[in-house]
């Protein structure tokens, strides 16, 4: 009975080593600043889509993946998981953009991003 309880909490101690040890923040970050006229735009809300889409769709918020508003900085920040990244790849590449009141995209910008890594990249409005 001894034997089998040592047994056990091996088998337990190796399973969690096992899994915390596997586990990598593969997670990366993109800040988009957005400026017009050169000072900050802040509480702009900023879309992120895959720039695998065709030119048509990024012009609509609804093909958008996520959207995140600025802070007080003009920073929106998009945290980006393994999902992001799709299977079996360490590069993932997106579309930024923002739209006017009238809903016609007045700032764009493309950006690529490794796992692991953070990315600044600036959106200059008309």
């Amino acid at each position: 009975m001894k034997a089998l309880k040592h047994f056990f909490m091996i088998a337990v101690l190796f399973g969690a080593v096992v899994l915390t040890g596997c586990t990598k923040n593969d997670a990366a970050t993109i800040n988009v600043k957005v400026l017009k006229n050169g000072q900050p735009v802040v509480g702009e809300f900023v879309y992120k889509y895959r720039s695998s889409l065709g030119e048509s769709f990024l012009t609509s918020k609804i093909h958008a993946d996520q959207e995140v508003a600025t802070d007080e900085q003009g920073v929106a920040e998009f945290k980006l998981s393994n999902i992001d990244f799709g299977a079996g790849s360490s590069t993932a590449s997106f579309v930024f953009e923002t739209f006017d009141s009238k809903e016609v995209v007045n700032g764009k910008i493309a950006a690529s991003v490794n796992k692991g890594q953070t990315k600044e990249v600036t959106i200059n409005q008309r």
